[in-house]
């Protein structure tokens, strides 16, 4: 096997184009084996694959700088830059990130996890080149999906007035600017990839023949139009799936000193049938059988999102005012099915967040009832809208906000542990995290009478029915919270499904002897102050559970409610993510890490009955 020893780029530069074949292939089927075990982002790496053994044929990595956006396409070059060994640990706790991460490895230039940065990352890159008088080359790789996001599109307005090499590859899976082209534009890339029409071109005496030509050529070719008048060379199409194509290619236009754009075309999941035929559902997978893409994993009760798309479908018929709008995850905030009922009425804007809260802004001044729905670690692209579109109007925008507090696998650049902080710091925004199943119907219930912002929040993970233990429910209003357990000895105040852990501590507790009382806050803005100061006059101590980080959470507030109602803070705790950004890890492990779960409660608790007795 090829790949068993190469711990380096290097070790790659000898083979020929068979054997580059024949990495290919063996790079593509450990991806296909560790992501049905491990799960990850599948689609996308496969249909990279050739494309990443060119730019290490063809490049001086990691002397040249390679940028990779999102990470979505970068687990062969993990393989082809000493991470072989170590792949079967990809997105586990200890493990390779899934992503491309400075800390793990020299070859990756810069940390990648959302969508539409390598550009910006490239421009910074080559004014640094420039100033320290360096001539290393840079390069980006950006797909077709993630070049429509608004940051890449400031970056090529600003990268194309860039002085010295700058290398683009758009890796475009979607076919769709080459089938809208035709015979004309293979034509023109035919012409524009052969070296002796770049010689030709600089020649005095051919150069302005061949440039009256190229001027009549590209008005039939508007990709070409778009590049060239931001300031860039423009090649392509090659075939993403060629290598010597590829390397032939790059080669010839690494040293261009400008900035170029070399479009290559690839086919997202190839070399997996299955995956080929619908790689919107390998994109990103869970454990699965190859033979025929099942997950290993048995089908749960309803997940936050599926509860989330359904509800909303009930809703929407019997009020045609309801929209939803998505930014690129229509199947991952449960919108898919949405979308095929109401069709005119479901809006999936790309990877573009703040274009998705600006229209919802717009919508709800004309008397609709936009639902946003966007991962939390997305929605923080979003905060300018938030605050100037949705919150100054006080307008009626209802963000349901997947993927809140602690994300299993992807780590640090996709957990939701700050959006209650950006969220409440917005006058007038309501903020909401449901207990459970029930309460996330009733929470969305509730939302289409909001007459301000209304956000809920809730996390990747089934949607547990806690109706048993909290029997009847009371009334859900803005601002209120609820006890659901009595106790005279510690209050366990929960904000969302970390309520499920808080109600079997006070089990645990009950067993020694201590009796808890457990709260749901339901709401963290407006913040159940009453709630609050009644617990803390009635126990001997209050602990507080959030999935948020400590500076960005209800923590704060609560102890300012508390001191401003004359109630002692000494005793005050609470189970949480630190000040710090969490690693990559199972969701269980990680809220076990921050005593997010049923024993780490308890022994929090009693933790803080000690210092509460003096112990």
């Amino acid at each position: 096997m090829i790949l068993e020893h190469v711990a380096s780029p290097a070790d790659i530069r000898g083979l020929d184009v068979a054997e580059l074949r024949t990495l290919a292939a063996e790079c593509r089927q450990v991806i296909l084996d560790t992501c049905s075990t491990n799960g990850g982002h599948l689609a996308s790496n496969l249909g990279a694959v050739e494309l990443t053994i060119a730019l290490h044929m063809t490049l001086d990595t990691p002397t040249d700088q390679l940028v990779w956006d999102v990470g979505h396409q970068c687990y062969t070059h993990k393989l082809l830059t000493g991470r072989y060994a170590s792949f079967s640990t990809l997105r586990q706790c200890g493990g390779i990130s899934g992503f491309v991460s400075p800390d793990e490895s020299p070859y990756d230039t810069f940390l990648a996890g959302h969508a539409s940065t390598s550009l910006s990352i490239a421009a910074g890159l080559v004014a640094a080149r420039r100033l320290d008088g360096g001539n290393q080359r840079v390069v980006a790789v950006i797909g077709d999906g993630a070049l429509s996001g608004g940051m890449a599109l400031e970056a090529l307005n600003n990268l194309g007035r860039a002085h010295g090499q700058c290398l683009v590859i758009l890796n475009h899976n979607d076919m769709s600017i080459s089938r809208s082209v035709g015979g004309m534009a293979q034509a023109l890339n035919r012409l524009r990839t052969r070296t002796w029409y770049l010689r030709a071109r600089e020649s005095p005496l051919v150069g302005r023949g061949l440039r009256w030509l190229r001027t009549l050529l590209k008005r039939l070719y508007l990709p070409t139009i778009f590049f060239e008048e931001l300031g860039f060379r423009y090649f392509g199409v090659v075939d993403g799936h060629d290598i010597r194509k590829l390397m032939e290619a790059i080669d010839m236009v690494k040293d261009i000193q400008q900035p170029v754009v070399l479009q290559v075309v690839t086919v997202k999941g190839k070399g997996y049938e299955l995956a080929e035929r619908q790689p919107s559902q390998f994109h990103g997978v869970v454990p699965f059988l190859i033979d025929n893409g099942l997950s290993k994993q048995e089908k749960p009760m309803s997940t936050y999102s599926e509860v989330f798309g359904e509800t909303l479908i009930r809703l929407a018929e019997t009020d045609p005012r309801i929209v939803a709008i998505t930014a690129a995850m229509m199947d991952g905030t449960g919108l898919a099915e949405f979308a095929r009922r109401f069709p005119d009425r479901c809006y999936d804007v790309g990877i573009a967040e703040q274009h998705a809260v600006g229209m919802a802004a717009s919508l709800a001044s004309r008397g609709y009832k936009p639902y946003v729905a966007i991962y939390s670690t997305f929605l923080q692209r979003a905060y300018d809208q938030i605050v100037h579109d949705v919150g100054i109007g006080g307008l009626p925008v209802r963000f349901a906000i997947d993927r809140a507090g602690l994300v299993s696998d992807d780590g640090p650049t996709h957990q939701g542990v700050f959006d209650v902080g950006f969220l409440k710091s917005v006058p007038g925004m309501t903020v909401c995290s449901p207990c459970d199943r029930a309460d996330l119907v009733r929470m969305l219930e509730l939302s289409t009478a909001a007459t301000g912002p209304f956000a809920i929040r809730y996390p990747k993970d089934v949607a547990y029915d806690l109706s048993e233990q909290l029997g009847e429910r009371s009334p859900m209003t803005p601002g209120t919270g609820v006890i659901v357990a009595d106790g005279s000895d510690v209050a366990i105040v929960s904000l969302g499904p970390v309520l499920r852990s808080a109600l079997e501590a006070r089990k645990i507790l009950a067993g020694d002897g201590v009796q808890a009382c457990v709260a749901d806050l339901r709401f963290a803005q407006p913040l159940d102050t009453g709630l609050l100061t009644r617990l803390a006059g009635t126990c001997r101590a209050v602990l507080l559970a959030e999935e948020t980080t400590r500076s960005t959470g209800v923590y704060g507030a609560v102890v300012e409610a508390l001191a401003r109602s004359g109630m002692s803070i000494a005793h005050i705790g609470r189970c949480g993510v630190p000040d710090a950004f969490p690693a990559q890890d199972k969701r269980a492990h990680l809220l076990s890490s921050y005593q997010l779960d049923a024993e780490g409660l308890a022994r929090a608790a009693h933790a803080l009955l000690a210092g509460a007795d003096g112990r």
